[in-house]
């Protein structure tokens, strides 16, 4: 089904709260306990980059970024997965502690998926992270 996501990202890094929200299409598949999110980055910063959303059992969040910028990243609430990160100015290895995954899909629709996560690099925190999709 292709619908307008909103990803509202709120993040803290070095103690200054940033917030930002984005409006793309996107394709939805799936059902409540399986589904998958997927849009081109609509950024400057991200143009030509593609992402997939996997969503399982409504507590696991694996995020797919392919182009200038390539991770596989797994949220699951108190886990910490490590993922590489490739970025035009290299490779990065961050570890990703999940806290929270909320998923609300019914009637074989998107109503909002909630996550939240801890990057580090080497056990130094880098940022707090809160995102929020919703679907029209």
């Amino acid at each position: 089904m292709n619908c307008l996501i909103t990803i509202h990202d709120m993040h803290l890094t070095d103690g200054q709260p940033e917030r930002s929200e984005m409006i793309t299409n996107a394709d939805i598949e799936g059902s409540a306990g399986h589904y998958t999110v997927r849009y081109d980055e609509p950024s400057d910063e991200m143009k030509g980059c593609k992402t997939c959303i996997n969503v399982t059992g409504g507590c696991c969040v694996e995020i797919t970024r392919e182009g200038a910028y390539n991770t596989v990243m797994k949220i699951e609430k108190g886990r910490r997965n490590i993922c590489c990160y490739s970025t035009p100015v290299g490779n990065f290895m961050m570890g990703i502690s999940g806290s929270m995954v909320t998923s609300e899909f019914t009637a074989e629709k998107l109503k909002k998926l909630e996550f939240s996560y801890e990057l580090d690099a080497e056990g130094t925190l880098l940022s707090k992270n809160r995102i929020r999709i919703t679907a029209e």
